[in-house]
């Protein structure tokens, strides 16, 4: 991990850490796949397929936290929406 000092103020940079833009992309692929998909099964099994590509895809750990919590996060929200018990 590194230290960045940014004024008055530390911030700190991961290692392999994923840029936000990147990250708002995939939130915005990943829900539009969801609402396309439309069926709680269907969105289920995308959840689960695109949880697994990620886990086996040569990335740091970091990484697929962050790309992990972001299908996590789109998923919760879109199963929320659709009234999804």
């Amino acid at each position: 991990m590194y230290e960045l000092i940014t004024g008055n103020a530390v911030s700190w940079v991961f290692p392999g850490s994923v840029p936000l833009q990147i990250l708002q992309r995939f939130r915005e692929v990943v829900g539009d796949s969801f609402v396309s998909i439309s069926t709680e099964e269907g969105c289920l099994e995308f959840y689960g397929a695109q949880a697994h590509t990620i886990m086996c895809t040569d990335w740091a750990n970091e990484n697929k936290f962050q790309y992990i919590q972001v299908l996590d996060d789109v998923y919760k929200n879109f199963k929320d929406k659709a009234g999804w018990a």
